[in-house]
């Protein structure tokens, strides 16, 4: 499958906000081991994935055009010093390069591979371990860019 990237235009199926080559700069600087003997197809999909879950955040603004395939570029958006935000922001990118870091070596879980450490009835509690917990610098660069964790209502009835 190939990569195709974001460069900032809100370009249609867009499924990554870096290009492999501009990973592997950022991470053969870094002498960082395992992301230089991945092979190709690993760290492009470590990519998709760290793409994927910055975009699971919302953002202020809207997107630049409906079509594009990812949340960034952005109209209207600015960061909590209301500076506008044009483009694809630097958090946002360095978000990404860490996410990436991370899932090269171990790759992503979902909320249902986590153990549950506590579960109360009423009113509803869980806790799960922290095994599977995303790293919170990543979240604390996403907050420089105005990122609010989605909210689903639920309405008891």
């Amino acid at each position: 499958m190939t990569l195709i990237v974001e460069k900032g235009s809100g370009v249609a199926g867009a499924v990554s906000y870096l290009a492999l080559e501009e990973a592997d700069t950022h991470f053969s600087a870094l002498s960082h081991a395992a992301w230089q003997s991945a092979p190709v197809g690993l760290r492009e999909n470590v990519l998709r994935q760290a793409s994927s879950y910055v975009d699971f955040y919302e953002y202020p603004g809207a997107p630049l055009s409906m079509d594009q395939g990812l949340k960034w570029p952005r109209r209207a958006a600015a960061d909590k010093d209301g500076r506008i935000l044009s483009g694809l922001p630097h958090a946002l990118r360095s978000a990404v390069l860490e996410l990436a870091s991370t899932y090269i070596e171990q790759p992503p879980g979902s909320i249902e591979t986590r153990k549950i450490l506590k579960e109360k009835v009423g009113p509803l509690e869980l806790v799960y371990s922290a095994s599977e917990h995303q790293p919170s610098f990543v979240y604390r660069l996403l907050l420089q860019i105005g990122a609010r964790p989605r909210s689903n209502e639920i309405v008891r009835g």
